[in-house]
């Protein structure tokens, strides 16, 4: 029998598996198990599995093709929303709390770097890392793809377990939070005050209406985005740094458009789609054996980020007399992303917090790769 099952050269066999990957991110987003660790965290170690036990490669044509294409056409779906003149009337004092939180991600970064050593390509690490803790997972993509780490496909998947597996415990750790009640008398909170026994339940939402000529033109825009952004990029002698073009083409849309970009559906879904299926390439980009020996030192980086980040952002809270609860939603929509910052506001009941955790998660996706790769030219 020829290992691993699938070549690297079947390319339907590759479709067949890591279609099946983003399937499986999707529906684990709904079980138990998902709402705790994440549909990321399962794709990725699903992906994990599927290389380990030599089902499909550890590197491929298609691997190569979702890292080229398919990360930098999802950036633009994720983007077209970022209406960022909302984000300033309605943040009252979040937007202060989101510039401590960034701040925070900043110094856990440079304090992290100057204590764990991560070898020759650790400012590759630390920029990816510090994008994905100020956007997201989108940020970490196209940082891993502006300043070269994707060379290293097992370095690069043993930094997104050691990301999504903190993500995961700091995500808890911040749900526990509001519970301390020396913590609610150190940094006091009208909305935990308020709403801590409201018994209504947030409403469900309605899916929306799928709508394939919106599709096909956010995908058309998104084409458009990478074209112009790459071959910006490529004439100014700068290549690598294509994906920052196309967050900048992404948000001139988002912001010029605002109106139209809004009644667009189902660009934001079809971008987590792209996402899923990043998520399932890097884990498959995983040699186990290889990454235990290179994933320890990452994982303590990534703890003394998480824990420099939450320190600044209480500590900013309780200086600038922020809500406690806008402080801890907004620390989770930079650290984590806006769909669980939106998760925990709704779950905590801290419904006017939904929004705006959204709102300023997309701000974060917005900023995170130009100082990812700020953090990565400045630490090399």
């Amino acid at each position: 029998m020829t290992l691993p099952l699938i070549q690297a050269d079947n390319m339907f066999g590759l479709l067949f598996a890591f279609l099946g990957l983003a399937a499986f991110g999707f529906w684990s987003e709904r079980t138990r198990l998902g709402l705790w660790v994440s549909g990321v965290i399962l794709t990725i170690f699903a992906g994990m599995l599927l290389a380990n036990l030599r089902i499909v490669p550890f590197a491929s044509p298609f691997h190569d093709m979702v890292w080229a294409y398919v990360v930098p056409l999802a950036i633009p779906l994720l983007l077209f929303k970022a209406d960022l003149k909302k984000i300033l009337p309605e943040s009252g004092k979040m937007l202060l709390a989101f510039v401590i939180a960034v701040l925070g991600t900043v110094a856990g970064v440079l304090v992290g770097f100057a204590v764990i050593d991560m070898g020759p390509a650790g400012h590759l690490v630390a920029g990816a890392l510090g994008a994905s803790w100020i956007g997201g997972s989108m940020n970490f993509a196209a940082v891993s793809t502006a300043n070269g780490l994707v060379a290293d496909g097992t370095l690069t998947a043993a930094t997104a377990a050691a990301d999504n597996v903190m993500a995961a415990f700091f995500i808890a750790f911040l749900l526990m939070l509001p519970g301390l009640a020396w913590l609610l008398r150190l940094i006091p909170s009208k909305i935990i005050e308020q709403e801590i026994h409201a018994h209504e339940h947030p409403e469900e939402e309605k899916e929306p209406v799928l709508d394939m000529g919106a599709l096909a033109l956010q995908l058309f825009l998104a084409a458009a985005c990478c074209f112009v952004g790459f071959e910006t990029a490529a004439l100014l002698g700068i290549p690598k740094y294509g994906v920052l073009f196309v967050t900048v083409n992404a948000l001139l849309i988002a912001n010029i458009f605002p109106r139209q970009m809004h009644k667009l559906e189902g660009g934001f879904t079809l971008g987590m789609f792209f996402m899923y299926l990043f998520f399932g390439v890097i884990g498959a980009a995983a040699d186990i054996v290889l990454m235990v020996e290179t994933a320890m030192p990452i994982f303590l980086f990534v703890f003394i980020m998480a824990a420099v980040h939450i320190a600044i952002v209480l500590a900013g809270a309780k200086l600038f007399r922020i809500d406690l609860a806008e402080a801890l939603v907004i620390s989770n929509t930079v650290a984590v992303g806006p769909a669980t910052a939106a998760a925990m506001a709704a779950g905590k009941r801290w419904h006017g917090l939904v929004t705006p955790g959204v709102m300023f998660g997309v701000l974060g996706y917005a900023v995170a790769n130009f100082i990812g790769v700020a953090l990565t030219q400045w630490l090399g």
